[in-house]
C-alpha cells in the first residue's frame, strides 16, 4: 500500500523551527534546511515578535497504521508520520536550550521581554527562578532526548502505533491520567490514559515528563554527564534508567532489543542530525 501523502509529512521540512525561535531570540542558528512548501504557516512568538513560520501539520487524528501490513510497511508508515514530529519538538526545546545557554552569560543585563521569557520557562519546567542555580537547574531540564529512545518508546507503548489509546487518543507513550472520567478507560481494569488533540501534543507531554517529573532525575543526570564530557546522550544509556516508566521486569530488555533492530532504520527516516548519535 502507497504511503498516503495526505497524512504523512515530507522528509524535507527539518530544523526550521529551531532556526526560526533561535533568530527571533537572537541567537546564531545554522541556514534552515530546504521547509516544505505545501505547510501552512503558523504564528510563532518570540521575544521580539510574532513571525510567520512553516508548520508540521500536527496530526490531528492518528490515521489507523493496521491498514499497513506488519513488518517493513508498517514500520515505514509509523516512522515517516513519527520521525519529523519528534525533530520538530527536540528542535524547539534546543532552540530555548540555545537562549538559555547565551542568556545565562549575560544573566545581569537581560531585558524586561527577556526575564519575562526566563519566568516562562522557569514555571513550564517547575524550576523557582531568581536563585544561584536557577540557569543549571533549568538547563538539566531543557534539553532533547535522542530520537532512536522516543521512537523506541513510542513503538513498545503503542505497537508500531496501532494500538488503541493511539488510534482513539493520539497516546503514543501510554501516558495515564488520573481525574475521574479523565482520557481513555483501560479495558478490565483501573487506569485510565490521556486523550491528546493531535500526535504532536502527545509527544510534547512525553518530552515534558521526562525533563521534569522527579521519577526520571536520573536519566536528566546522565544526559548532563555525558554531555559534561562533550558526549552525544546515548539511547541505550538512557534507556537503562527509566525504571519508573514501566512496572514490567524486562522493559529495558524489551526496549534494547527494539533498539539494536530499529535504530539504523530510525535514522533512515532522520533529517541527519541524528546519523552519528549514539544508540
Amino acid at each position: 500500500m502507497p504511503i498516503r501523502h495526505d497524512v504523512f509529512f515530507s522528509r524535507r521540512w527539518r530544523g526550521v523551527i529551531a532556526v526560526v525561535l533561535l533568530g527571533g531570540l537572537g541567537v546564531t542558528a545554522p541556514p534552515p534546511l530546504d521547509a516544505h512548501a505545501a505547510s501552512p504557516t503558523r504564528d510563532v512568538r518570540t521575544l521580539e515578535s510574532n513571525v510567520d513560520t512553516p508548520a508540521l501539520d500536527p496530526v490531528e487524528e492518528m490515521p489507523d497504521l493496521r491498514e499497513y501490513a506488519a513488518g517493513p510497511e508498517r514500520k515505514t508508515a509509523f516512522l515517516e508520520l513519527l520521525v519529523p514530529l519528534v525533530e520538530a519538538e527536540n528542535a524547539n526545546i534546543q532552540a530555548q536550550r540555545d537562549w538559555l545557554l547565551d542568556a545565562r552569560e549575560r544573566r545581569d543585563s537581560l531585558s524586561d521581554a527577556e526575564r519575562s521569557h526566563l519566568q516562562r520557562l522557569c514555571d513550564s519546567y517547575q524550576i523557582e527562578c531568581g536563585t544561584s542555580n536557577t540557569f543549571e537547574y533549568l538547563l538539566s531540564r531543557v534539553d532533547t532526548l535522542p530520537l532512536e529512545m522516543v521512537v523506541i518508546q513510542a513503538v513498545e507503548e503503542s505497537g508500531w502505533g496501532t494500538s488503541r489509546f493511539a488510534r482513539q487518543g493520539n497516546n503514543l507513550f501510554g501516558l495515564r491520567c488520573f481525574g475521574d472520567g479523565c482520557g481513555l478507560a483501560q479495558e478490565g481494569s483501573q487506569r485510565r490514559y490521556q486523550h491528546f488533540d493531535s500526535v504532536q501534543a502527545s509527544i510534547d507531554a512525553y518530552l515534558h515528563n521526562l525533563n521534569t517529573h522527579r521519577a526520571y532525575l536520573a536519566m536528566r543526570q546522565t544526559r548532563a554527564a555525558q554531555k559534561e564530557q562533550g558526549e552525544s546522550a546515548s539511547a541505550e544509556s538512557l534507556i537503562r534508567t527509566l525504571d519508573s516508566y514501566s512496572v514490567r521486569d524486562n522493559y529495558f530488555d524489551v526496549l534494547l532489543a527494539l533498539l539494536r533492530t530499529n535504530a539504523e532504520l530510525i535514522r533512515e527516516h532522520s533529517s541527519g542530525d541524528a546519523e552519528d548519535s549514539p544508540a
